[in-house]
C-alpha cells in the first residue's frame, strides 16, 4: 500500500522512505523529525538525521504528509492527511487530532480578499488535556492541604 502511495506520487519507495513513513503513519502523537528519527534508528542504525529530514520535506512536497507547526520552535508531522484539526495542549504539548464534520464545512468570506482562493482550513483548539487538568488539580489539592495557618495566640 505505502509502495502504491509513493508510485502515485512520482516517489521512489525505498527501505529507508517507507520506514519513515511507516512510523508516521502508525503514530498520531505528531512527532518532531527528531522523534522520528530515534524511532527509525532502531531498525536502521545506518539512517542520518539529514536523511529524516530529507524525506520528510519530500512526502509533504508530495502531499503525504502535513507539517503541524504550532509553536514555530521544531516541526511535527501528520501522515492523516485527511480533513481535520487539533486540539493542542498548552501545558505538556501534545496534539490530537479532532474529527468533526461540521468544522470541514465551514466557509466564510467575510475579510478575505477576492482574489484569494481558499483551498482548505484547519482548526486549533488551545487548552488544557485530560492529564494536565488532573495533575494541575492534585497539585493544587496538595498544594492547598498543606498550607498551615499562622494564627496569634493570645488576644
Amino acid at each position: 500500500m505505502i509502495r502504491e502511495r509513493f508510485k502515485g506520487c512520482g516517489l521512489k519507495s525505498t527501505p529507508q522512505r517507507t520506514a519513515i513513513y511507516k512510523a508516521l503513519a502508525e503514530t498520531t502523537t505528531h512527532p518532531t523529525a527528531d522523534d522520528l528519527f530515534r524511532r527509525v534508528s532502531k531498525a536502521y542504525p545506518m539512517i542520518s538525521q539529514n536523511t529524516v529530514y530529507y524525506t520528510l520535506a519530500v512526502l509533504r512536497d508530495a502531499g503525504l504528509v502535513q507539517e503541524v507547526n504550532v509553536w514555530h520552535d521544531r516541526a511535527r508531522f501528520d501522515a492523516n492527511i485527511s480533513p481535520h484539526h487539533h486540539l493542542i495542549c498548552l501545558s505538556c504539548r501534545s496534539i490530537s487530532d479532532l474529527c468533526d464534520n461540521g468544522l470541514n464545512q465551514l466557509s466564510s468570506t467575510a475579510g478575505i480578499p477576492s482574489d484569494f482562493q481558499v483551498i482548505g482550513h484547519q482548526v486549533e483548539f488551545r487548552g488544557y488535556c485530560g492529564a494536565c487538568r488532573h495533575r494541575k488539580n492534585r497539585h493544587h489539592i496538595r498544594s492547598s492541604s498543606g498550607h498551615s495557618r499562622n494564627t496569634k495566640k493570645g488576644g
